[in-house]
């Protein structure tokens, strides 16, 4: 169906996923929730753009990767030894003390599973407005949804806070300038997944479909 503004509205049904009510219209308006008229459950909130908010801050999650991993994270000096830590650090030692796999788990969910949150919000965000990348956007979509459970910086960032109050008694430990930017770079990997609306990619992915269906007709 087509209003006068040559726009496609597309009739959405979905499922209360508390009453399993079947809804027409799954999308709520842009800065609104939609509620179910059943249970009452919010079934969907589309903050106001949503998609350029989640583009900004994985760019700038993307950003703040480098200095993470490069910049020591800590300065750790015990009588006249001294070592600085950064993010690789802890992996290298897993691997060379032989914890092949925990080095390459540690080393996943650290920093590959982060940056490719990152890196697939980005193109998500980027390439939902290019009618030519619909497919791998589509499937970015589809993978991201696998991946973005196992992006656990929070619980490297526990483990970082427990070395500062566990060995502080023992010798002098600095924060460097590298923990400030992974600890930024932890709050905008939460920031980018609540403000990211999978639902707002699909409706203008289906749009866009809709009015090429029209044109061929």
């Amino acid at each position: 169906m087509e209003d006068g503004r040559n726009e496609v509205l597309i009739d959405w049904q979905r499922v209360c996923h508390e009453c399993d009510l079947l809804l027409t219209g799954g999308l709520a308006p842009p800065g609104q929730k939609l509620i179910c008229p059943r249970c009452r459950c919010t079934l969907h909130r589309n903050g106001n753009h949503s998609i350029y908010y989640t583009l900004a801050l994985s760019l700038t999650g993307l950003l703040l990767f480098i200095p993470s991993v490069s910049l020591p994270l800590l300065d750790f000096s015990l009588f006249s030894f001294g070592a600085e830590s950064t993010l690789l650090n802890g992996v290298h030692s897993l691997f060379k003390a032989g914890f092949i796999w925990l080095s390459a788990l540690v080393l996943f969910c650290s920093v590959l599973a982060p940056v490719g949150k990152f890196a697939l919000l980005f193109f998500i965000c980027w390439g939902s407005a290019w009618g030519w990348l619909d497919r791998p956007v589509s499937n970015a979509v589809r993978f991201y949804q696998h991946l973005k459970e196992w992006g656990m910086l929070d619980v490297y960032m526990l483990g970082i806070l427990v070395a500062l109050i566990k060995l502080r008694d023992l010798g002098r430990m600095e924060v460097e300038p590298g923990l400030y930017c992974f600890g930024a770079m932890m709050l905008l990997a939460n920031l980018s997944s609540l403000s990211f609306d999978q639902t707002a990619i699909w409706h203008r992915l289906a749009q866009r479909r809709a009015l090429k269906g029209q044109a061929c007709e």
